[in-house]
């Protein structure tokens, strides 16, 4: 299965924290494509990254939050 099969798995029964995660991994941070085997998404489910993952996810989502609230911000 591939990361892109996943998010849209995610989407439908509406797991939004894997939806975020896999954006901003593939997105923001471009370590991963949607191409992807899912396995390499499994890498950064590790314990030891759990604390900072999610403090990046939370700044990711505000992020995106204030782009979205932006009435200037043009979407091409």
């Amino acid at each position: 299965m591939t990361i892109k099969d996943l998010y849209a798995d995610a989407i439908i029964g509406k797991f939004y924290s894997l939806q975020l995660m896999i954006e901003y991994l593939v997105y923001e941070r471009k370590v991963l494509n949607l191409v992807d085997n899912q396995e390499k998404l499994e890498y950064y489910f590790q314990e030891k990254f759990r604390t900072k993952m999610n403090e990046y996810l939370c700044e990711y989502q505000e992020e995106r939050y204030k782009r979205q609230a932006d009435p200037n911000n043009k979407i091409v």
